[in-house]
């Protein structure tokens, strides 16, 4: 199904976008819009008969009248509410970025102490107590990555998102994130395979922010293919851009959910059902952050097949400093 069509049907789905609003179906934009219409109609339909039967231009005036009332009464209950989401909305946003701000210090705090006795104070603890600690640091990890998502996320809400361009290895950046995978790969019993093109320039982009990415396509391609599945990834040079490709076998995405997969908090039916861990927020940066780099980030995906997700960044114009003073 094309995709135009997808976004139509969206778009006229009453009660999903009450849902989503969290309001009543008759509060939804999409129907006051109709019922604008249809009143609006019914009523220049009214006054051309009426005008017809009667030749009285003081008729056509009132009706008309009545139109613009009608249109100016939907209208301005249309505009509050949007005033009133776009209002929500960034008191959300406020609010998620002051909690996570809050929750970074003990989460720090926790992950040092947790290092500190794996590293330093391990001994006399036994094989049960390390292990609950790994546990703990394990755990404390994941809720930091939760923190620093949120965070990302309300910084890209609040156009606060820094991206601090310069050049650097792409293809070297990407290896260190398939190593620190390998273990993970191993535990799925993974086929996986890299191909990186020779001779490949250098990139210009944020390699901190480029990770984020980089990490969350690689981790989903992991996290949505079944034990013993093929995960390929691909790094080459096309008209400027350095580009990087994804590709597995996994459970891949309905067809009528995707074009909602960059959407924030959005996860599709089949991987809330496959994998319940997730936020739904990964694709949302990782979109926000190619975008801000001057890259375009796409995907093609069949349910039940797998998914090929890619994204571009500008090379470098100059070549590296050999030196290593650029890296």
């Amino acid at each position: 199904m094309p995709k135009n069509k997808m976004r139509f049907i969206n778009d006229i789905n009453l009660k999903k976008q009450a849902d989503d609003l969290g309001v009543k179906v008759w509060q939804t934009p999409s129907f006051l819009f109709i019922m604008m219409g249809l009143i609006a109609v019914i009523v220049m339909t009214a006054t051309y008969y009426i005008s017809e039967r009667y030749n009285d231009p003081r008729i056509v005036v009132v009706s008309e009248s009545i139109v613009v009332s009608v249109i100016l009464i939907i209208g301005t209950i249309i505009t509050r509410m949007v005033d009133e989401i776009i209002r929500l909305d960034k008191m959300k946003s406020d609010f998620v970025s002051v909690a996570s701000h809050q929750l970074r210090t003990p989460l720090s705090a926790v992950k040092w102490e947790t290092e500190i006795l794996l590293e330093k104070e391990n001994k006399g603890l036994t094989d049960k107590q390390l292990k609950n600690i790994e546990s703990i640091a394990f755990l404390n990890q994941r809720m930091i990555r939760l923190v620093n998502d949120l965070l990302d996320v309300a910084r890209i809400e609040q156009k606060r998102l820094i991206i601090r361009q310069r050049r650097f290895d792409f293809a070297k950046l990407v290896g260190d994130v398939f190593r620190q995978f390998q273990p993970t790969f191993e535990e799925r019993h993974l086929e996986v395979v890299l191909n990186v093109k020779k001779n490949l320039p250098w990139a210009v982009a944020d390699p901190e922010k480029i990770k984020i990415v980089v990490e969350n396509l690689i981790g989903n391609a992991v996290k949505y293919t079944t034990s013993g599945g093929k995960v390929e990834t691909l790094i080459y040079s096309k008209d400027g851009f350095l580009i990087f490709e994804v590709k597995d076998n996994g459970v891949g995405i309905p067809e009528e959910q995707i074009s909602r997969i960059f959407n924030k908090f959005f996860r599709s039916d089949n991987a809330v059902k496959y994998q319940t861990e997730g936020t739904g927020l990964g694709l949302y940066i990782a979109k926000n952050i190619v975008e801000q780099s001057r890259g375009k980030i796409w995907f093609q995906s069949i349910e039940n097949v797998g998914s090929l997700f890619a994204f571009s960044i500008p090379e470098a114009k100059e070549e590296p400093d050999k030196t290593g003073k650029n890296d």
